[in-house]
Order: C-alpha cells, then structure tokens, then sequence
C-alpha cells in the first residue's frame, strides 16, 4: 500500500460509520478517511487555488451574463445559447484518443514513468487536430447554408454564428488539450490563471464588441478571447506536442477513450437536453430559451463550481490506482471526495435559491418568466454534480462502459420527462422538474454501478449519511423558504432574513460532518511529498 493512504480494511475501523445521526443519537466512530498519494492538504490547497480562480471567474462571468441580456433581447440570447452548445460539441470531434491518451498518462504518473503515455499525447494531438478540423468544414458548410437559404428572421445570425463557431471549435480543441495534460500533471496554478485572463478578456472584449456591434460583435469578441487563451497556453505548455502516427496505438487508445468520449457525448446531451427540446417544441423558441437562459446564468455557474472541485480529484484517482492498482481503495477515495464537495455546493447551491430570483428579477425584468423554473433546477444541479466522483472513479479504473450506460438511460428518461412536461403545457417549469428528477435517476445508476459495489456495509452507510446531512437540511430549508416567501415578490429584509437562516443551517451541518467524519484528523494525516515539476517534457 502506497504511503499517505490510510487503509480501510481493519475489521476494528470498518466497524462504525456515520451514524443515522445525523438525526441527534451519539455518534460512533467514523471509519478512517483514505487520502490521495500527495495527501488531502495539498487537494486543499489546489481547491484552495482552483477554487480563488473560480470565484473571480464567477464574479467577471456574471457580471458579463448581465451585461449580455442588457445588450441583447431574448431571441437573441437564444441564439447565442445554441451555439455555444455546437462549441461544446466540438470537445468530442476527437474519436476519444485524448481521453484516452491523458487516462494513460496519469496513470503513468502514478506509476513514475511517463515515456511510453508522452507518445500516446503525441498521437492524440495529430488525431485531435485532424478530427476538429473536419468538424469545422461540417459547421462552416451548415452555416453557409442556412446563411444563403434566408428562410426566417434569423437565418443570416444563423448561417455567420454558425460558420465562426465552426473556426472556433478548432482554437478551443487545442487550447483545451493542453489544459486536460496540466490538469492531468495537477499544474492547477496555471489552469487557474487562464481562466482568469479568460474570464476578465470576455468582460471587456465580448461587453466592448457586443456594445458596438450586437450579435455579430459577440461572435467577435469570442474569438478574440480563444486567440488570447491559445497564446498563453503555447508558452506555459505542460508538454511539447508533436506530430506523430502508429496506427496500432492509435487503434488501442481510441478503444480506451472512445466510450469516455461517448460517455462524455451523451453527457454533454444530457446536461443541454432541456434547452434543445424548448427549442424543437415552442412555437416562440427563441424567446422562451433566451428566458429559460436566465436560471441557466446561475445552474451554469453551480455546475462550474462543482465541476472544478471534481477537475481537482479527477487525475488523482488516476493516479492512485496506477500506485496501488486496488479499485477499492479508489472507490474510497471518491466516496471520500463527494463528502467535502458536497458540502462546498450546499451553501451557494441555496444562496441562489433564496437570492437570485429577487436580484435577477430587478436587474432583468424582460426575463422573469426565466426565474420560476429555478428552485426546481438548482437541486438538480446539486445532484448531477454529487455524480462526478462517481463517473471519474470508473474512467480512472477503465470500466467507462458503465458510465456510458448509465448516461444513455438518463438521457432517455430526461427525453421523457420534459417530452411529457412540453406536451402537458407545463412550461420551463416543468422542463426545469422534469430535468431535476432526470438528474437524481443518474445519480441513483451512476452509484449503484460504481462505488457502490466496491463499498462494505459501513463505507455505504457513511456515504449516504454525509452526503445527505451536508445538502439536505440547507438546500431543502432555502427550497420552502422560496414557496413560502417567492423571492420575486420578497423585499430586502426578507431576502436577507431567509439568506441568513441558510447560512446558519449550513454551518451546523458542516461542524457535524467535520466533527463526525473525522476530517481533522485526515488532514493532519501523514503526507507523501511528490514534488511536480512544470517543465516541458
């Protein structure tokens, strides 16, 4: 057993979790947390890092999504909300080969030899470019398209949004490779950083163009911030790419990266799924999704935040298991990492809940008919971000086939739900219920097919019971506030009356968790120092 991992496996540490508790009877012992091979200081810090970077990146973003709905009507924000996901899209143009390539590689990292994973990144890169490039002649061909056809107010936004996302896929792909490796290497100082300058370089340059130009200057402004960021990474590069061709390697990483790809894919579906079905079913599509985009303004930044606690643990599982190569111990690790994550969304998770709705329905009143659907999809947030852990654990173990499934059957029951929610004439609101209860399906499977299994009795029941003692209380406190005193309606005081009462809970439930799960205790936990090193391979 690698040193800096405490083990789990003596009868006389399984032998008590985290007691039903939470509910007020003594406490027994917890069952000893495990620790990643650098130990859970230095996960502190680098959340501590990643996490300053994401509230500054929070603050400009938000304040550039005000300014954007200011600049632009609905039906223009609608529009720029579905290219944005044809961006996304071109993530995984790739044919999985940098999935797989960075899976190797922190894997190798954990083992401490690089050699033969700096290839596999090699071979990556030329298929990744090639791969992003046929991309970009698909979407530049569709927008010349709809662009020249002029069927419908909006064809020619249409046909120049689609031919400049087309370009942009191509800049976005290479400079997001070289942020997966840094990640991948835990140079999180770095990746920090770029999101900073990005953050603060769309604020001026997308608020500038947009100022001047509209829509069309929006598409501009985004460039100039993807010309900006591939500049930065080519001089802090964590490695020197080069191109390379072994069709044999190419064939077995595509197998290896290939269902994370599509996992990915399918995710990537699932999480946009409601903002594609208000737009295949409402006769107004443009207007209700440029609505609909402002709960998405605040769930968008939700799902950020937990999106970077999970990008700070994700290569570590890597890399405990190419250390110790036992699947048990990472299943430990990751249930261990869904605790404290748990407990970082659980308070801005219900700040939006109770805060938002008044803040945005003064600064935006166009977009009120947005707001509604937010106390449903926020949940919803929380609990897909609860699956991150879970679906790393099985891409860093390579059984990713299972996350895959899992993603498909979700997809579908979403499809459902908001199919039978645009059908009924229930509106974003019962899109945005729809989605939430999708989101809870997933992390029901996602679970039951990854940690689960791996976890003895006492491990399951410590799961359960911290992850609902750190979101329950706070998140269902600020859910019946909201019905009881609707915040669009609510005044200062009551608005800060109900932010107040959050705040307490949460902090009573966090000393519960920390004093019961033993986390001061694994903090100060022996540490094996790896020194990372930043330069070029």
């Amino acid at each position: 057993m690698a040193a800096g991992i405490e083990t789990l496996d003596a009868p006389a540490q399984a032998a008590s979790a985290l007691p039903a508790a939470a509910a007020g009877g003594a406490c027994a012992r917890a069952p000893a947390v495990p620790a990643p091979v650098t130990g859970w200081r230095c996960v502190l810090a680098d959340w501590g890092v990643v996490g300053g970077a994401t509230a500054v990146c929070h603050v400009f973003g938000a304040a550039t999504s005000l300014l954007l709905r200011m600049l632009l009507d609905p039906a223009q924000m609608g529009i720029w909300q579905a290219l944005k996901l044809f961006l996304s899209y071109g993530n995984y143009a790739n044919l999985g080969i940098s999935k797989g390539a960075t899976r190797d590689f922190t894997i190798a990292l954990g083992k401490g030899d690089t050699s033969q994973a700096k290839r596999g990144l090699d071979l990556a890169f030329t298929v990744n470019t090639l791969t992003s490039l046929v991309y970009a002649a698909v979407l530049v061909g569709a927008g010349a398209w709809i662009g020249l056809s002029g069927v419908g107010p909006w064809a020619g936004a249409w046909g120049v949004g689609l031919a400049v996302v087309g370009m942009l896929a191509v800049l976005s792909r290479y400079v997001t490779f070289h942020v997966t490796i840094l990640r991948a290497k835990q140079d999180f100082r770095t990746t920090s950083e770029l999101s900073i300058l990005e953050a603060v370089l769309t604020l001026a340059a997308c608020g500038l163009a947009t100022w001047r130009w509209g829509l069309w200057g929006l598409y501009v402004g985004t460039l100039t911030v993807l010309l900006a960021g591939l500049g930065f990474v080519w001089r802090r590069r964590a490695v020197t790419l080069a191109w390379a061709c072994d069709r044999g390697e190419i064939r077995r990483l595509v197998a290896v990266g290939g269902p994370i790809l599509l996992a990915g894919t399918v995710s990537s579906l699932f999480r946009s799924l409601d903002k594609l079905m208000i737009l295949g079913y409402l006769s107004d599509r443009e207007y209700q999704l440029g609505c609909y985009s402002a709960t998405l303004m605040v769930t968008v930044q939700l799902y950020g935040l937990g999106n970077m606690l999970s990008i700070v643990m994700g290569p570590r599982y890597g890399e405990a298991y190419g250390r110790s190569g036992d699947r048990g111990e990472v299943a430990r690790l990751a249930a261990r990492a869904t605790e404290l994550c748990a407990a970082a969304m659980a308070l801005p998770a219900a700040m939006a809940i109770v805060v938002a709705p008044p803040l945005l329905a003064r600064l935006l009143p166009d977009y009120q008919a947005g707001l509604a659907p937010l106390v449903w999809l926020v949940p919803g947030v929380v609990v897909l971000c609860a699956t991150l852990p879970a679906s790393q654990y099985l891409v860093a173990v390579n059984r990713q086939n299972r996350a895959l499934a899992a993603v498909v059957i979700a997809t579908l029951l979403a499809a459902a739900g908001n199919h039978l929610a645009l059908r009924g004439g229930f509106g974003l609101v019962g899109v945005a219920a729809a989605t939430a209860i999708a989101h809870a399906a997933y992390w029901v499977l996602i679970v039951s097919i990854s940690l689960w299994p791996e976890l003895d009795r006492a491990h399951r029941r410590r799961y359960l019971a911290m992850l609902g003692l750190m979101l329950a209380p706070t998140v269902i406190l600020a859910v019946i506030l909201e019905r009881l005193h609707p915040g669009i309606e609510a005044d200062l005081v009551t608005t800060l009356a109900k932010a107040g009462m959050v705040a307490v809970v949460w902090c009573l439930t966090v000393w519960a968790g920390w004093h019961h799960g033993r986390w001061a205790e694994a903090i100060r936990g022996p540490v094996e120092v790896r020194e990372r090193t930043h330069e070029i391979i």
